[in-house]
This record gives structure tokens, sequence and C-alpha cells, in this order.
């Protein structure tokens, strides 16, 4: 399988690169002279965006990534002429040229920042300046700062080691980054800073916008303006007419309730038309196949046909730019591990050229992309055979399909022999697993030995809003994005049976053990079972069973912030509206702790931590955290309430909020320790001054952590420490 390699560095693949840049760069200086001369046609300007996107293309596969932005900038700006949107000029024509002039010198300069001359060419496009002119010996002069398609860097002060005290009677103060450019704001929908946002920037290329679009997005939100202001005007008039005419308030009630649709659909249309403004055909990503397996078919020696079909679907930019990576290990394995060369494939009856197809479907947000070749298929005996030699297995041991497949997604076992420079350690597999689980999507492998393979990814077809089945269970929410989930139903309707002592349903053509949805997620499971969802995992499908399912629901996604990450089970946050949210867990890291907890590999005890917080959404997101974190958790919405969990014991530490209506954290703090001096206690706060934790030193807080602290895991890894010490402390004084 494929790993990240520089491609640009193999001789024979840079070679091949190279004849193909001779073969397209020559029509974009045609085109570019046409246009300074005056005499640009309508077919040479399509022939220029076709073979600038082909540049691009190949060039990102290639790793050259000044030449692929190079590339992507004149596609969007020949594009543009032919759209008459950019009107052809001598100018124009003559900062095409330097730009194309510069793409073949810069294959043998620093693959990410290209030459001198291209960076400085590329400027002058970008700003519509007069290009510069090459002069013909070497410049001594300063070169020209590259042009880079890339974010800027962002610095940040080093994070203090983790868990280190301050000076100070057993305080451990663990703040945010500082000298942020912004303060967080608590009332900016990130409950204090606990959670980020999947909002993120695409680099290299900008997104262009059809400006009819947009105009059309301005107009929709400036009526939404005014029926929410007329409704506001509505609220008023009912609020005075209900001490005079109950047939008035009918009146306004109807009104209210007229407005309160028309705004309901235009919030709809509003979200429909911006997500389009970040949609982008799938060809995006598919354009640069066919130069992949171009490179690859010849550097491997087989013979391979391309087909691809339906890639004109649109998604979500950063959904594309997320997946190329998993894609292209995809295609690469199909080549190198998949086809055999012409000579075996002739023996074995086929033809001497093999097929691999690409298809692409999107439906309910969701994007399937299937990559499918006619080749060797996977051997799971000899997969077997070669875990056992590297030690991942043992020769007596009975082993399943299952496991096997769990052992290709996650340790990345190779049956080849060698590993080349395209194909790396056998970690491919691995890689797409992971870029695919950081989507909230699935990988679902369907293989048969001599006949071929057909690998599915299914990922949401846009980042932000995104579809999630919602379930409850332990008492609280769940979310799992709908592409992991395969089947639910209510487990009165269920055929099951009972196979050693645990239940197992009849699904498709076989049995599949059910789990509990609580106890995988690292809850006490107590309630009634009434429904059952089945979930694609990596090892094959997944039942569990949960209080009830409450359907599937369009939710807005953010990620956690540092502080609670760091699971890979919790994968972020579902905004479900009015306040409410879900945590959205990891399909596959829920099977591996169902099959966990099956085997009895799960301790019987877990550390119990209560969780006290106003806010519901916190208390599920810090509760939810420290589950995925190995600890049973236990909440509280008040001081008053937690003082009584306390008071009954059985509990081992306690994560507070500094802010809380009433008696707030610190008088919590110093009702617990009235009770227990060693009891671990750690405070949270976003709106805490230096003043405030001095008053919880003083109180006896073991830890106090800005709820926008921005190192992974630190609340998980920081509550393991403390509990840690405490038992250190007990065994010390039993001795």
């Amino acid at each position: 399988m494929a790993r990240s390699v520089d491609w640009n560095q193999d001789d024979e693949l840079q070679a091949i690169f190279r004849a193909e840049m001779d073969e397209r760069i020559p029509h974009l200086v045609e085109g570019a002279q046409a246009m300074i001369d005056g005499a640009l046609s309508a077919e040479l300007t399509e022939l220029c965006t076709r073979e600038a996107h082909t540049i691009k293309g190949t060039a990102k596969v290639m790793g050259f990534v000044a030449i692929g932005d190079a590339g992507g900038r004149l596609e969007a700006d020949w594009k543009a002429v032919g759209d008459r949107k950019l009107d052809p000029s001598s100018a124009l024509g003559r900062r095409f040229l330097a730009v194309s002039s510069q793409l073949l010198p810069a294959i043998a300069a620093d693959p990410q920042q290209g030459t001198p001359e291209l960076s400085a060419a590329l400027r002058a496009l970008i700003h519509s300046e007069e290009p510069p002119i090459p002069e013909s010996p070497p410049s001594t002069q300063t070169a020209p700062e590259p042009i880079t398609m890339t974010e800027p860097p962002i610095t940040e002060e080093p994070a203090p080691p983790e868990g280190q005290a301050v000076e100070g009677p057993s305080l451990m103060v663990i703040e945010g980054a500082k000298g942020q450019s912004t303060p967080p704001n608590p009332n900016a929908g990130n409950l204090g800073g606990l959670l980020g946002t999947t909002e993120t920037f695409s680099s290299g290329e900008t997104t262009g916008v059809d400006t009819a679009k947009l105009y059309r997005l301005i107009n929709r939100v400036a009526e939404l303006r005014l029926d929410a202001e007329a409704l506001g005007g509505t609220v008023e008039a009912l609020r005075m007419a209900v001490t005079s005419s109950p047939r008035e308030v009918a009146s306004l009630a109807s009104r209210w309730e007229s407005a309160v649709v028309d705004i309901h659909e235009a919030v709809k249309e509003i979200q429909h038309q911006a997500v389009t403004l970040v949609a982008v055909p799938l060809s995006t990503v598919t354009g640069t196949v066919p130069g992949l397996v171009r490179f690859l078919a010849k550097k491997t020696g087989r013979e391979v046909r391309l087909e691809i079909v339906d890639d004109d679907v649109e998604v979500d930019l950063q959904i594309l730019e997320n997946l190329a990576d998993a894609f292209r290990n995809l295609i690469v394995n199909a080549i190198e591990h998949g086809i055999e060369n012409p000579e075996d494939r002739i023996a074995a009856g086929k033809s001497a050229t093999g097929t691999l197809a690409i298809r692409a479907t999107v439906e309910d947000g969701r994007l399937s992309l299937s990559v499918t070749d006619d080749g060797r298929g996977v051997d799971w005996a000899a997969l077997r055979q070669v875990a056992v030699l590297d030690g991942l297995l043992d020769a007596n041991a009975e082993v399943s399909e299952e496991q096997l497949r769990l052992l290709l997604f996650e340790s990345g076992v190779s049956t080849s022999p060698t590993h080349s420079e395209l194909s790396g350690s056998g970690q491919g597999f691995n890689n797409v697993a992971r870029l695919v689980r950081e989507m909230r999507g699935t990988v679902r492998l369907e293989t048969e030995v001599g006949v071929g393979t057909v690998v599915t990814i299914t990922v949401p077809a846009f980042q932000s809003l995104q579809r999630a089945l919602i379930v409850e269970a332990a008492g609280r929410r769940w979310g799992i994005a709908e592409p992991s989930v395969l089947d639910r139903f209510s487990i009165l309707d269920a055929d099951r049976v009972v196979v050693a002592g645990s239940q197992e349903v009849v699904w498709g053509d076989g049995m599949l053990p059910i789990g509990s949805f609580a106890a995988a997620a690292g809850l006490h499971d107590t309630d009634q079972h009434r429904d059952v969802v089945v979930l694609a995992t990596q090892a094959g499908p997944l039942a569990l069973a949960v209080t009830s399912i409450l359907g599937v629901r369009e939710v807005a996604t953010k990620s956690l912030g540092p502080l609670v990450s760091g699971s890979h089970m919790v994968t972020g946050a579902a905004m479900l509206g009015g306040g409410e949210l879900a945590l959205l867990l990891d399909a596959n890291s829920l099977g591996e702790a169902s099959r966990k907890s099956r085997t009895g590999l799960v301790p019987d005890t877990l550390p119990r931590v209560l969780v006290v917080d106003d806010s519901p959404g916190v208390r599920q997101i810090v509760a939810g955290a420290l589950a995925a974190g190995g600890f049973d958790t236990v909440v509280a919405a008040s001081a008053e309430e937690a003082l009584e969990v306390v008071s009954t014991g059985g509990v081992d530490a306690i994560v507070v909020d500094y802010s809380m209506p009433g008696s707030d954290g610190i008088s919590l703090v110093e009702g617990v320790r009235a009770r227990s001096a060693a009891l671990p206690i750690v405070m949270m706060s976003a709106v805490a001054e230096r003043s405030d934790q001095d008053r919880a030193r003083e109180a006896g807080v073991d830890a106090y952590f800005d709820k926008s602290d921005f190192r992974e895991g630190a609340l998980v890894s920081t509550l393991h420490s403390l509990l840690e010490r405490t038992d250190k402390g007990r065994e010390a004084r039993a001795q």
C-alpha cells in the first residue's frame, strides 16, 4: 500500500512527469502568445484550460506543489477568460506567458517552493502586475519571496510540561495559550472553549464563488432579517393582547405561527445556498487519476484500463482535500498489489489488461467512492501467515476473518514480499482508515481471491452540516455519523437467539452478537434496551443495543477543544439546536471497545468522577470525554446536588466549574474539603482571573484549567495523575 512518499525524488517517475510537461506546457505558451497578439480563439482557450487543469492535478500527485499551485491559478484564469468573466488582453497574456514559461524549469527546483522566477511570475498574475523580465545571467540579488498558497504559520508559546505544578500548596495551574489575539468568547457557542470548530480553510487554490449565487444568498438573508423583525413585533403585540381580547390573541398567534414557518423555510434555503458555495465537483480529485494511473502503469509494468463513473457529483471542497490522500493510496494499492502483470493475468485466464474502476454517488448527504480492481484479491490465508511471521498473531490461535480485517486496517500488515517507493511498508490501509475516521466516515473492503477487490469509502458530503443518527444510552444522547449506520430496528422485532450465554441477532445472512452501546462508550448500562443499531466497522458489522433511537438529524458539527479531546472514540459534538447537543462517537472505536467488553478485557471497576456544571452541554461533553478516557462518570447540575452525591460516597475525583449560579464552585470545594482532604478536585473556567485561581488554591483545588487550554487530552491525563498520586498516598499511609 501507499504511504506519503516523495515521488518527485524518483528519477524514473520524474522523467515521465517531465515528458508530460514537455507535451502540455507549449500549448499554454501558445495560448498566452495568441492572447498577446490578439489572435486568441475559443478552441485554444478551452485547450489551455484543460492543459492547466491536467498540469495542476499531475503536479500535485507527483508532489510538485509549486507547479500544481501555478497550474491551478492558470486553470482558474483561463476558465474565467472562456466564461467571459475575465477580459483577454495583451497585459494578461504577458502574465500568462511569464508563469507558463517558468513551469518546466521548476521541475528541477524545490518541489514545494519552485523557482524564484516562478514565484515572482505567479505573484504578478495574482496581483495583476506587469510580470518581471528574467535576466539572462543568474541574478545576485535576493530572490523574491516564494509564493505559497498555504495559511500563515501559527506560533505559540511552549506549553508547560504536562501535570507540572506551579509553586504553591498542591495547586496545578494549567492555563490556555498566552498572547492570543482574540480571547475566547464564552457566548460564541463553544461552551467557553470546550468546543472547537470543524471550519478550516483550504490550502492551495481559492474557491471560486458564483456571483449570482452569492447575491441570491445576500437577498435571502435580508428577507430573513425582515421576517425576524416582523416576528419580534408580533410577539410584542401578543404580549399586550393577552390582557385584552382572546380573539386578538388567536389572530396574533396565527400570524406568529405563519412567520415561524416562513423563517424555517428561509433558513433551510439559505443553508442550501451557502453549502453550494463551497461545493466543487468530485472531478477536482479524480481529474488527477488518469495521470496517476499512467505513471503507475509505466512504473510497475502493468496494463491498466481506467473507468471513471459519475465524478460530476458536487461535494464540500474540504472533504475532497481531506479525501485525496486516502483515494491515492487506494489507487496505488489496486495497481501495484491488486492488478497482476500481463503474463500472470494471461496465465490465470484473464485479459492482459487489468481494469480499475472508480464510481461515486451522493445520496442523503453521503459521498460513497469505490475503487474496484479485477486483480488477485486479498488472500486471507497468506495474510495470516505473514501476521504470524511478524509476531502479530499466535501460530496456534484460531483467527477469524474479522481479526484479519482488523490487522489489515490497524497494523498495515501486507502479503507483498517487497515494498517499493510507491507502496511503502504496507501502512496504506492503516492510513486510509485513519483519514476516513477523521472525516467521520467508513471503509468497506470486499475481496475474492483471483477475482478482485472493491474498497468503498463513505464520508459526509459536506463538512459543516452532516447527518447523524441520534440515540439515547445511559441517560445521555449520542450521535453516530450516518455513513457508519447500516441498520436500526426495535429489539422486540428482532430475531434473537442466545449463544453461549450472550444474545445474538439474525442480520443479513448471518448472526451478530448484541453488545451494549453504553458499555462500549465506557458507562454503566442500567437502562432497558428498546432498539438496536448496526454499525459498519473495519472488522465488519457491529450490533449495539441502546435505550432508544431518536432518529436521523441534520446537525451542525464541532470538534472538541484540546482540553477534552485525545480519545479516538469521541470525534466531536453534534449541535441539535436549542442548546442541546450529542457527542459524536466513532463506530470503529465503539466496535473495539465492545469486543474488549465481551472478552473481559475491560476492568470491572473504573475510577468514578463527578462532573459538576450548570450547563447541560458542558456536563455531556466532559462526562463523555472522561468515559472515553477510562473513567466512570456521574453528573450534577449544582453545588448542592454535588454535595449530596459526595455524601453518599463512591466518588474518586471531582471536576467542577468555577462559575455557577447560587453556590459557586469555590463553595462546593470548601464543602468537599470539610469532608475529605484527599479527594482530587479539578476546577475549570472560561472567565476566572488570577485572583479567582488564588481563591481556588486556598479552598483546596488540586488542578485548575482554563477551558480553552490548548494541550490535547490534558484533563484526562491530569485526573489519572492525581488519582495515581492519591493511591500512592494511601499505600504509604497503610504501611
